[in-house]
């Protein structure tokens, strides 16, 4: 990136500096004698001290007034129910909606709990240690 200006919308190319790679941060400030800058992320907070060369300028801004006018009716209303769109979560008040006409999910969480347990034992699938495969195991994948 060559001659960066306070306010432009970056992405990180390689994490470091407390940046992360892919996520949009705004420029705050410029050091044209070391080629470096400081930019914030989407809630305010500033990094350190980076090199133009581990950023790109990133696209526009994809804001909701701007989705609106893109996507379909029912896209649309789908969406409505959540908040944010970088990490979508659903509004508490669809949530609970939800929750209240699913009078059986404590049960169904229990019977699914149960038949993990009695399928994968009593850590779970998501638990069990992974190990490398032996000779044999080795073989038979190459084949």
């Amino acid at each position: 990136m060559n001659n960066p200006k306070t306010k432009q919308r970056i992405k990180v190319l390689r994490a470091c500096r407390g940046y992360e790679i892919g996520k949009t941060y705004t420029i705050e400030r410029v050091d044209t004698t070391d080629n470096t800058l400081v930019a914030t992320d989407s809630s305010g907070v500033e990094g350190s001290w980076l090199k133009w060369d581990a950023c790109v300028l990133a696209g526009p801004e994809i804001s909701w007034d701007w989705l609106k006018n893109q996507l379909p009716g029912d896209v649309l209303e789908l969406l409505s129910a959540f908040h944010g769109l970088e990490s979508v979560r659903l509004k508490p008040e669809v949530r609970d909606h939800i929750l209240l006409q699913l009078p059986n999910l404590k049960e169904k969480i229990t019977e699914s709990q149960a038949a993990i347990e009695e399928e994968f034992g009593p850590d779970g699938f998501t638990d069990q240690e992974c190990t490398a495969p032996d000779e044999e195991e080795q073989e038979s994948l190459a084949l």
